[in-house]
């Protein structure tokens, strides 16, 4: 074995022998916190007041989230929409939004709910203009895939 080889060999092998080959091992990716000045502390250590989608940038991983499906209807006539009014305000993130066309019901539910989101989904699922989401988002299938997943929560219901 030459002297290169072993020189080579011992840097690899001894901590401490090669600084740059120390520096590559200590390093690991870093997240947005990591990456801020030091100016501000690194780290919260209560993120309870961030909006879900804040913490979800600044410390992913860190906050569990229940999983909801959604479902949001514009207003229709008729005397279902009562009864879909309703069923949407029992939901814990109810909101309404106005659109020019009158007002948007937004509405999502956790898998003990499953009951009242298939209920309300019966009322408006046909009409046009509603959408279901997938954890507050537009997804392929909602419609087709993701609900009769979800529904499977209902016989957990009884």
């Amino acid at each position: 074995m030459g002297l290169t080889t072993a020189k080579t060999i011992h840097a690899l092998t001894v901590p401490g022998a090669c600084p740059i080959l120390a520096d590559m091992a200590r390093e690991h990716a870093k997240d947005f916190a990591e990456r801020l000045p030091r100016l501000i502390p690194k780290e919260e250590t209560d993120i309870s007041h961030l909006s879900d989608e804040m913490a979800d940038i600044l410390y992913p991983r860190w906050r569990t989230r229940p999983y909801r499906m959604g479902i949001s209807f514009p207003a229709f006539a008729g005397e279902e929409y009562t009864r879909a009014v309703e069923l949407a305000r029992r939901s814990p993130t109810y909101r309404e939004t106005n659109d020019p066309e009158g007002p948007v019901h937004h509405a999502a539910f956790e898998a003990g709910s499953a009951r009242v989101l298939r209920d309300l989904y019966d009322l408006v699922g046909q009409r046009p203009g509603t959408e279901v989401l997938v954890d507050g988002k537009k997804a392929p299938y909602a419609h087709e895939l993701w609900l009769p997943l979800f529904w499977i929560f209902v016989a957990g219901e009884e």
